[in-house]
């Protein structure tokens, strides 16, 4: 269908003429200047053509795109319902030991204040800009993220801030100081590219930490900026991936000046590579009780003077009992930045 100086109508900027269309996308001339959107996505809400039978034409356009897409969706749950079915029947379930997870999160600062660096709504234009045009981020740049919707011009600022208000999602991060709830995530490469990542390993009581890094930093000033005791665990399947809650009083953030002493790979090491400070794929990862323990103790020094100390000390105290740790022995740090 040829779009090209079709008159529109978007709900934000008025009334506007299509001035290109490569088949995904069309640009649109406002008297603001140019926007570009997504083809035939931005006509479900945002556009309208202002001629009611191109209209009709474009809704057309419109269902048959949503019906070709969900009935490939079908067909692919479909499919990895057959395989989970045929790796269930194959393998015996495994029992896994129980472990501590981190989470590598991107850099979020919604909600910063001095008491915590973010993570508690949706992000500043400078850091969406830079989490989709610097960085690329995944999801930040998908077309269904609210975030590169408002950066396209499709919704504004209010409607965008209005999702996370309302209890929406608008991205893991934004919620994570909010719900105190941390996903596995969905695999990004290779050859299971778009399946949901299981936390098999995570088990009521585990200690959950949150880690970023700041914008133009590398991976060397990951830092921890909170951390919660796990309280329910969904170790993920076919079709959703895992994720942890906190539901107890055990659960600290930590403020931007505290949050930049924490630095990860003081506590944490690969074991290929072990005296480099790399992350690499993947948005969790597994440590042991040494590590949680040191982390709480680092905690509580930080914590020394402020309200949360005998919160810190609580939390350390419940979590060696209810694991039966012993700490009379307990090795000193040795991460990637300590060999």
């Amino acid at each position: 269908m040829d779009l090209i100086n079709i008159e529109v109508i978007h709900r934000t900027y008025g009334e506007g003429i299509v001035v290109s269309h490569d088949g995904a996308y069309i640009t649109v001339k406002f008297l603001q200047g140019e926007k570009v959107f997504p083809f035939p996505n931005a006509f479900d809400g945002y556009l309208k053509a202002k001629n009611e039978s191109i209209a009709e034409n474009i809704n057309n356009i419109l269902q048959n795109y949503k019906e070709e897409k969900n009935a490939e969706k079908m067909k692919l749950i479909e499919k990895e319902c057959i395989q989970y079915k045929y790796e269930q029947a194959k393998f015996k379930t495994k029992i896994y030991t129980r472990a501590n997870v981190a989470f590598k999160c991107n850099f979020c600062d919604g909600g910063r204040s001095e008491k915590q660096i973010g993570y508690n709504g949706v992000c500043s234009d400078n850091i969406i800009f830079n989490n989709i045009v610097i960085e690329k981020r995944t999801w930040c740049s998908s077309d269904d993220s609210p975030c590169n919707q408002y950066l396209k011009g499709i919704i504004n600022r209010y409607e965008l801030d209005d999702i996370c208000s309302d209890g929406g999602f608008v991205c893991y991060e934004s919620q994570m100081l909010r719900d105190w709830k941390a996903y596995a995530g969905i695999v990004q490469t290779g050859e299971k590219k778009g399946q949901p990542m299981k936390l098999n390993q995570v088990q009521k009581n585990s200690l959950c930490i949150l880690t970023t890094r700041d914008p133009n930093s590398n991976e060397s000033e990951r830092y921890i900026f909170g951390v919660f005791l796990v309280g329910q665990t969904y170790e993920g399947d076919h079709v959703d991936e895992g994720y942890v809650i906190s539901d107890s009083k055990y659960r600290i953030k930590l403020s931007p000046e505290e949050a930049h002493k924490m630095l990860f790979w003081n506590y944490h090491a690969n074991i290929n590579q072990p005296d480099l400070p790399k992350w690499s794929s993947g948005l969790h990862r597994y440590f042991g009780d040494d590590q949680a323990v040191q982390i709480l103790q680092d905690i509580i020094k930080i914590k020394t003077g402020t309200k949360e100390k005998e919160l810190a000390e609580d939390f350390y105290s419940y979590f060696i009992n209810i694991n039966g740790i012993d700490v009379s022995d307990l090795p000193e740090k040795n991460g990637a930045l300590l060999r």
